[in-house]
């Protein structure tokens, strides 16, 4: 799901991708009181595949086009939605790969937004990894620059500029893989994930957020796991693994789970034999009995037809924080309440107003294994922030979010304009819930203008400064959390009045603009303008 100003009328609109046979959900705002699903044409039309991420400028919207289901390659992993012409079609042809998030920045700095398309899985070669790619906006196309081979299973993306250069790296959020991160280098993404830290946490992302979490000027990353509510256990001793391929000559990827037995060491296998039997009849004449099996490791059931497997593994569940230390990341795991249920979407705002950054989740999952029990111990998670890294879980009575559906997107924004930050949330199969922040302390709403290849200020930081200390600083995405866009126009505390506006824009000019007393929202233009609004 993503905010964004469809219509040009300066208020925020909501879109909510589909799965197939449905259609995108547009709903224009009419000036923050209420919402009306559009009547466009372009956007009424149905579907024939599942949709991942949102995102868009203006009246023309990128949907994420998924060919999980049905494994074609004759399609579109984009879909490309224009309002202004009411039409609608598919782009970028040909890729084996189905899309997950997707995400935009001025990667090249030549003033025009490129896109990141996550490869999410390969149909039919789970958990083998997909490839991603990246496109630099080039006039009014959209060319393939770099192809990121056999990167993993990609679940979240966000740009964000962890270095201060003003230049955006690319952070990703993998399933049975480490929180990655890319450093554009001589025209092209170069891997930094280790140089960074972060090579040895391997788990089940699933979203991924950028924000100052403690408040020291450099952006921290929040990503969500799988938690540690489920009868699945990890870590750097005891790993899950995965290993797959072709072990019948069936022309189809089988799947061997294996976890560290803690009372012998071994690696064993995770699945009894009877399920395991139903799926690979041939390991039958690998093990004969029970007892056999149980005692066996997964080496010594399989022998040398480990060799020719892939392999992946996952060592950490919990969802976390990674702060930002200048060029290496410190983790540090979320409070328990957040380990309840497995998270998707993440959204870091300053919800409550106090000047330090928060940070919400989306929870839940349904679709397990018959053995296995429903994972919806969360409603929504609200997770205050203390502005050095640490957080406290809010309770549903507390913050008044209850979703006890599949939460999956969320999004926040001040959709009615009172400078406190909203919240909406998506559902599988459910309705989308929006929250309207009653009780946050109001703060100066911040609008930017960097050009009409980025009218939005995408990747633009930008913090208050205090007579008494600066504030945390807060940046400008398209695309992050679960597949998910929060709004462009940004609301910063103010716990006590502001002196000036510092700015760094995309491309690395630093602006400090003075701001004056009393007002509630105002709009900065690149290098150094700032128009009061109200």
């Amino acid at each position: 799901m993503s905010w964004l100003d469809v219509n040009g009328d300066g208020w925020t609109d909501l879109l909510i991708s589909s799965g197939r046979g449905g259609r995108l959900g547009c709903f224009l705002s009419r000036q923050g009181k209420r919402f009306e699903e559009t009547s466009n044409p372009a956007a009424r039309l149905t579907t024939p595949r599942d949709q991942t991420a949102v995102l868009g400028l203006g009246e023309t919207l990128l949907v994420g086009n998924s060919n999980y289901e049905d494994g074609r390659t004759n399609g579109g992993c984009v879909r490309i939605y224009d309002l202004r012409r009411r039409v609608s079609g598919q782009s970028v042809l040909g890729e084996r790969f189905s899309a997950g998030p997707l995400a935009m920045a001025d990667v090249d700095g030549d003033g025009e937004l490129d896109l990141f398309i996550g490869g999410r899985a390969l149909p039919g070669d789970y958990p083998a990894p997909a490839d991603s790619l990246l496109l630099l906006k080039k006039g009014a196309r959209l060319v393939r620059a770099q192809r990121f081979a056999k990167l993993g299973l990609v679940s979240g993306a966000v740009f964000t500029d962890l270095n201060g250069d003003g230049r955006p790296e690319l952070a990703l959020a993998c399933d049975w893989g480490p929180i990655r991160v890319f450093e554009w280098r001589e025209r092209r993404f170069v891997d930094r994930t280790a140089a960074w830290g972060l090579a040895r946490f391997a788990g089940w992302w699933a979203g991924i957020a950028a924000g100052d979490f403690d408040g020291d000027g450099r952006m921290d990353l929040a990503a969500s796991n799988w938690g540690l509510n489920s009868q699945y256990r990890a870590d750097f001793d005891r790993p899950l693994r995965i290993y797959y391929g072709d072990l019948d000559g069936s022309g189809t990827v089988d799947v061997i789970e294996s976890c560290v037995d803690p009372e012998t060491g071994k690696e064993v296998p995770y699945r009894g034999l009877r399920p395991l039997r139903a799926a690979l009849p041939l390991i039958q004449g690998m093990v004969e009995t029970y007892e056999a099996y149980g005692k066996a490791s997964i080496q010594e059931i399989y022998g040398d037809f480990l060799d020719s497997l892939g392999r992946t593994e996952a060592v950490t569940l919990a969802s976390a924080v990674f702060l930002n230390r200048g060029g290496r990341f410190e983790r540090r795991e979320l409070p328990m309440k957040a380990q309840w249920a497995p998270a998707f979407g993440a959204t870091a705002a300053d919800f409550n107003g106090d000047g330090k950054e928060d940070l919400f989740l989306s929870q839940n999952f349904f679709a397990v294994n018959p053995n296995e029990w429903r994972q919806d111990a969360g409603r929504g998670l609200l997770l205050l922030g203390d502005g050095r890294g640490g957080f406290r879980a809010v309770p549903g009575q507390e913050s008044g979010i209850k979703v006890y559906g599949e939460q999956r997107g969320c999004a926040a924004a001040d959709f009615d304009h009172d400078g406190r930050p909203d919240l909406a949330v998506s559902q599988n199969g459910n309705a989308t819930k929006l929250y309207r922040n009653a009780r946050g302390r109001p703060g100066l709403r911040v609008r930017l203008y960097v050009g009409s290849g980025n009218p939005y200020g995408v990747g633009a930081q930008i913090r208050l400064l205090f007579a008494s200390r600066p504030g945390p600083v807060r940046e400008i995405h398209a695309g992050a959390g679960y597949w998910s866009c929060d709004a462009f126009a940004q609301v910063l505390a103010l716990p006590e009045p502001p002196r000036a506006l510092e700015i760094l824009w995309p491309g690395g000019h630093k602006a400090t603009l003075a701001v004056p007393a009393g007002a509630r929202e105002v709009e900065a233009r690149f290098p150094e303008t700032l128009r009061v609004i109200r």
